[in-house]
C-alpha cells in the first residue's frame, strides 16, 4: 500500500501545476454540437496526456464522435472502468459571461470556464491521480479510461460502442463522472444510477409562408394548434395525460425511502438560489426527494414561434416547433414513451403534429452495496465525512449499457460538483480546492478497491 501522506504530499507540491493543466484542457472549445472538428483537438490533447502513462491509447468509433480509450495496467487483479466525457455544452448566451468561456479565469478560489465542472475536471483529476500514484509507487488496479465525445448531444453512439467493445470495457466496477458532489450544506453525496431521457422536436406547418394576422379569421394557426397539443400532455402538477406513459414505473423500495430520508431537500436554500415561489404539487419536506427522483417528467425545453424582435409585427406564423424532454425512471422504456406520445396526439385530434426527430437514453440503477460502492463510501467518509447516498441522480447519462448490458457495478463519486457550479449556464465554475481533493479521493479509492 502506498502511504496516504506520500500521495498527499505529491499532490500538494504539484497542485498549482495540476490546476494550470486543467485550465489548458478547458481552453479547447470542444462543443460537440459544433461537429467532429470542434472536439478533435481536445481528444488529441488528452490522448497525448494518457500516452505518457501507457501505450494502450486508442479511439473507439461507431459512427459518431469517437470516444477515447486508454488502459493503464495495475498491479492488482481488479479492473476499474472510468467514465467521463471531453465534450461540452454551447456557451450561449455569451453576453452573460464575466470572462471568455474558453480562456479559463480564476477568481475567489474558483476556476471559471465552459466545461470545467461538466466534465473536464473529472477527466483531469483522474489523469493527475494516475501521475501521482506512478510517481510515489504503483497503480494498484488496472484502469480503463473511457472518455466519451458526444455526451452533451445525447451519447448517440455510446450504446453501440459499449456493445462492440465490451471486452475492453469489462471491469469489476465503474466510477462514473461525478454528479452533484456536495449539497448546499457542504455534505458529500454519492449516487448509484440515473434517470432516463426522451428528447424530441415537434413541428406543425399549416401555410406555405407567414401571413398577415388579419387573415387569422380564415387561415388556421399552427401556433395555436401546437400550443393546444402541448397543453394536452400534462397539467400544472406534473400529472402526465399520455395513456400508457406510466407503464414500467417502479415505486421506491423501503431501502430507497430510508436512503432518501437522510437527504436534506434544502427547499429554502434552493428557493433563494433558483427563485421559485412553490414546488410542483407543493410536497411536504419529507416527500420532496421522492417526488424529485421517482416522478417522471414532461418538460417543454423550447418553443419557436413567429416574430420575436422589438416592437410589433402582425403576423400569422406558417410554422411552429417545440422541443420536449421526458425524464424517465426505472423501468420506463423510451421507445414505449415515444409510441405512447404518438398515439396520444393522434387520438386527441393532433395528428398533424409531426415528431421531427428524437433521442433517448434508458434509466439505470446500480447496487449501493457493491464492492466499488463500499470502497467509495469508506474513502469519502475518511476524506470528507459521512456521505449522503442517493438511489440515483435526477439527471441522465448513458449509464444503462454499462450497468445493465455489461453488468458493471457503478457509482457516481464525489468530485467537484456543487449546486452553484452553474453547469450548462454562463460562468460555469468549480472550487480549485475541490479539484485537488478530487485527485486525492481518486488515489484513495483506487488503493482501497485494488486491495
Amino acid at each position: 500500500m502506498i502511504s496516504t501522506s506520500a500521495v498527499d504530499a505529491y499532490i500538494q507540491k504539484n497542485s498549482a501545476r495540476f490546476v494550470e493543466e486543467l485550465k489548458e484542457l478547458c481552453s479547447f472549445p470542444s462543443i460537440s454540437n459544433h461537429g467532429a472538428e470542434a472536439v478533435k483537438p481536445a481528444r488529441d490533447w488528452l490522448g497525448e496526456r494518457l500516452g505518457r502513462f501507457t501505450d494502450r491509447v486508442e479511439t473507439l468509433e461507431a459512427g459518431g464522435m469517437p470516444a477515447l480509450y486508454a488502459e493503464v495496467p495495475g498491479a492488482g487483479r481488479r479492473k476499474l472502468l472510468l467514465y467521463q466525457h471531453y465534450d461540452v455544452q454551447p456557451v450561449d448566451p455569451i453576453e452573460l459571461w464575466d470572462s471568455k468561456p474558453f480562456e479559463p479565469a480564476e477568481k475567489d478560489g474558483r476556476i471559471i470556464a465552459r466545461g470545467v465542472a461538466d466534465d473536464k475536471a473529472d477527466v483531469m483529476a483522474r489523469i493527475h491521480a494516475v501521475e501521482t500514484l506512478k510517481k510515489v509507487g504503483a497503480i494498484p488496479v488496472t484502469l480503463r479510461f473511457l472518455i466519451e465525445g458526444e455526451e452533451e448531444i445525447g451519447s448517440k453512439t455510446f450504446e453501440k460502442i459499449a456493445h462492440e467493445h465490451s471486452s475492453k470495457l469489462s471491469a469489476d466496477g465503474c466510477l462514473w463522472e461525478s454528479g452533484t458532489s456536495f449539497d448546499e450544506s457542504g455534505r458529500p453525496t454519492l449516487q448509484f444510477g440515473c434517470r432516463g431521457l426522451v428528447y424530441l422536436q415537434l413541428r406543425v406547418r399549416f401555410l406555405n409562408f407567414d401571413q398577415h394576422s388579419g387573415l387569422a379569421s380564415i387561415y388556421p394557426s399552427a401556433a395555436m394548434y401546437l400550443i393546444e397539443a402541448l397543453a394536452s400532455l400534462r397539467d400544472q402538477d406534473m400529472n402526465i395525460r399520455i395513456e400508457g406513459f406510466y407503464d414500467g414505473v417502479v415505486p421506491p423500495t423501503e431501502a430507497d425511502r430510508r436512503m432518501m430520508a437522510k437527504i436534506d431537500p434544502e427547499v429554502e436554500q434552493r428557493k433563494q438560489l433558483v427563485g421559485f415561489e412553490r414546488l410542483v404539487r407543493d410536497p411536504k419536506p419529507e416527500n420532496v426527494i421522492e417526488q424529485l427522483l421517482f416522478t417522471p417528467t414532461c418538460n417543454i425545453a423550447g418553443v419557436t414561434i413567429g416574430y420575436q424582435g422589438p416592437g410589433s409585427k402582425t403576423v400569422l406564423p406558417a410554422e411552429v416547433t417545440a422541443k420536449l424532454d421526458f425524464r424517465l425512471i426505472p423501468n420506463q422504456e423510451p421507445a414505449h414513451v415515444l409510441e405512447s406520445l404518438r398515439k396520444h396526439l393522434d387520438s386527441h385530434g393532433f395528428e398533424k403534429v409531426e415528431i421531427v426527430w428524437s433521442d433517448s437514453e434508458k434509466p439505470a440503477r446500480s447496487d449501493p452495496d457493491s464492492d466499488v460502492a463500499k470502497a467509495m463510501i469508506e474513502c469519502v467518509r475518511e476524506l470528507h465525512g459521512e456521505p449522503i447516498l442517493w438511489p440515483f441522480m435526477q439527471a441522465t447519462g448513458p449509464m444503462h449499457p454499462v450497468v445493465a448490458d455489461l453488468g458493471i457495478p457503478t457509482v457516481l463519486p464525489v468530485g467537484v460538483g456543487r449546486p452553484d457550479n452553474r453547469v450548462h449556464a454562463p460562468n460555469e465554475n468549480i472550487h480549485a480546492a475541490d479539484y485537488i481533493n478530487a485527485i486525492r479521493l481518486m488515489c484513495r479509492v483506487w488503493e482501497r478497491f485494488g486491495a
